[in-house]
């Protein structure tokens, strides 16, 4: 019976990856994105397609258009026939479609007219309202009836579907894709932002709303382009040869293939998309032009020149040097250059540090919303930009910013302002700037005056060009967006500001551990040669610092720390799953502007690894992380009393 499953598990993964070579219909069918409970696009030219016997004559009517014959058309030799129908004003009257094809009939029942959004990207867009913390409500009590749903699921083709493939749901199940009705059961696995998104445009516009979810965690954008379009260009074809992802090298087009080009005949409103973190690794600095590209293909491929199309920015991340910021950067050039583009910034919205995947997705759906409230709808709403840098000018050894998307004022979430770097040009290299961590103040016109001690001669100005949070938002409640002054990709900016940190006397207890310093050239695993190079925090030079071997897949040993004053205690550790999930259940938290990397005796850096922080009491034990994870854990501490246990 298990090698049984196994067959049928492997044949309907085959058909799900090759169903382009499709037999020659012998009857009437239809897409799943054609189906019972759909949303169609109101006040548009929408399509009704499907498949019956070749040459066979094919007519659709609409309950709307009563009074109007059916469209009659002809199937191709392949069976496949299209037929285009106007539509109303949305409404909540329930419509008919009927579909008739030689003796079979098909009547779509429960069809609404509304608006239709596609909701798309990677992780952070597929991120489920099962797995918040903040949209579990939307889960209990009555469901909205007027908001309907349709989930591609994690799917990818080698070739164009003509219909959406079925998925697997990990469960061993293999589901067709099908519009529904809102419910508990299929919404808990939506997407959280497309949701948000829907449910406010719902609520506002008191129109149905209908919301298409096709997102798949860990992908390129490469992936969502359409393959006639990458290989009509050469910048992408040269981006996609730098991916090397075990999963995805050398698949581009395989997620346009599966989820956009089966639903390309529909229309739609528009579409919000999450996705960008997978590039951060291959191709930050060409991003912008593969986003863009993106943008005006889709909105050929779906017929509409002006289609809406919302961004949203990736967090603060764990990301080295400024490719993330490059990242962030191509997509609020987009936005800026495309109409009817937006971007939405994210600085305000890490949940765990280090965890790439925010578990709040409300705030980001609103401001999604806002966007296509204000753009899209024309509804008077307040400022849906976030305040963006419009200029700077030199001021002595000061440098003055000023904003755009700015209705009010600026205002700091605290009292010292973070995030800002003030650059000075290399004498010997004018394509190189050097920054410094800068301090900052808004002035009474809302521009922001940035300096540092000790810079004269300032040349540009950064902010959160990195991956610091940011402080300094509108009055509106948007946080100003990551920037750059210069344009220069060989310079790196300064780490993020570290607060200051405890120096405080620690007892340690626990077993195999060595004792040594926290300092360029000293040993980071007792059994390895690696040792630490010179990056890393130097904040924390010069403590004392336990280390233990390194044993692959083997659990760490912990141990406990007790604090003698108040404060903080420090581990230096991975950013692994398993401490991800400790972050989620204690108040141990990473620093992101901590990451620290070891040298090997061939004079390569590896790593990285990071400082976590637990906030104490004189007198509190703590116990040390315990990961799978074969770069151990180190206590960290001004003064370590090491007390070795059996």
């Amino acid at each position: 019976m298990k090698f049984l499953k196994t067959i049928l598990a492997i044949a309907c993964m085959l058909a799900a990856i090759c169903v382009s070579a499709q037999e020659t219909p012998q009857g009437l069918k239809l897409p799943s994105v054609v189906s019972d409970n759909m949303v169609i696009q109101q006040n548009a030219t929408t399509n009704i397609w499907g498949w019956a016997k070749p040459k066979a004559k094919v007519s659709v009517s609409a309950d709307w258009l009563a009074d109007a014959k059916p469209t009659v058309v002809k199937a191709d030799k392949e069976g496949f026939w299209i037929v285009p129908l106007q539509t109303p004003a949305a409404s909540f009257v329930p419509h008919t479609i009927t579909i008739t094809a030689g003796k079979e009939s098909r009547t779509l029942k429960n069809v609404l007219v509304g608006d239709v959004w596609l909701c798309s990207g990677q992780s952070n867009m597929e991120f489920k309202v099962k797995q918040t913390t903040d949209m579990l409500n939307a889960l209990k009590g009555e469901m909205n009836q007027n908001i309907r749903l349709f989930n591609t699921g994690r799917i990818s083709a080698e070739t164009p579907q003509n219909d959406v493939p079925t998925h697997n749901d990990n469960k061993g199940n293999y589901n067709t894709p099908n519009w529904v009705v809102c419910n508990a059961e299929d919404l808990s696995v939506f997407s959280a932002v497309g949701f948000g998104f829907g449910r406010e445009l719902q609520e506002t516009l008191n129109i149905p709303i209908g919301l298409i979810d096709a997102s798949f965690g860990g992908t390129f954008v490469e992936g969502w382009l359409k393959k006639e379009v990458i290989d009509a260009d050469p910048k992408i074809v040269n981006d996609c040869a730098k991916i090397k992802h075990k999963v995805w090298a050398g698949k581009s087009s395989h997620l346009y293939n599966a989820n956009i080009y089966p639903i390309r005949h529909a229309a739609i409103a528009g579409v919000i998309w999450y996705q960008g973190c997978a590039n951060v690794s291959s191709s930050p600095r060409g991003y912008a032009h593969s986003l863009e590209t993106l943008v005006t293909s889709w909105r050929e491929e779906f017929r509409s020149p002006e289609m809406p199309f919302y961004i949203v920015q990736l967090v603060p991340y764990l990301y080295s040097g400024i490719k993330g910021a490059q990242v962030r950067e191509a997509q609020q050039k987009v936005a800026d250059k495309l109409s009817h583009c937006e971007v939405v910034v994210t600085l305000d919205q890490v949940d765990i540090p280090g965890d790439i995947h925010p578990r709040n997705k409300a705030v980001v759906a609103h401001r999604l919303a806002q966007c296509a409230l204000g753009d899209y709808y024309g509804k008077s709403v307040p400022e849906y930009r976030s305040p963006a840098y419009e200029s700077m000018s030199v001021e002595g050894d000061k440098i003055r910013v000023r904003v755009k998307n700015l209705p009010t004022s600026l205002c700091a979430k605290d009292k010292r302002i973070d995030g800002f770097q003030i650059g000075v040009t290399d004498p010997t290299n004018a394509k190189r700037i050097k920054f410094t961590l800068a301090q900052a103040s808004i002035e009474p016109d809302n521009s922001i005056l940035v300096w540092a001690p000790g810079v004269t001669a300032p040349s540009a100005v950064r902010y959160c060009f990195n991956e610091a949070e940011g402080e300094i938002f509108s009055a509106e409640g948007l946080p100003l967006a990551p920037f750059r002054s210069d344009k220069s990709n060989v310079s790196q900016s300064a780490r993020p500001v570290v607060d200051a940190p405890t120096e405080m006397e620690i007892t340690f207890e626990g077993k195999g551990y060595t004792l040594g310093k926290f300092a360029e050239g000293e040993h980071m695993w007792p059994n390895l040669r690696q040792k630490l190079s010179d990056e890393y925090p130097k904040e924390f030079d010069g403590w004392e610092m336990l280390t233990a071997n390194s044993v692959k897949k083997v659990k760490t040993a912990g141990g406990k720390i007790t604090a003698h004053a108040d404060g903080y205690v420090y581990c230096l550790i991975r950013n692994t799953r398993d401490f991800q999930k400790i972050e989620y259940k204690t108040a141990w938290r990473l620093i992101p502007a901590t990451w620290t990397k070891a040298i090997t005796p061939e004079n390569k850096k590896i790593g990285a690894q990071y400082i976590a922080c637990y906030p104490v009491k004189a007198g509190d034990v703590v116990e040390l992380p315990r990961v799978k994870d074969h770069y151990s854990v180190f206590v960290l501490a001004k003064k370590i009393n090491y007390v070795s246990v059996e």
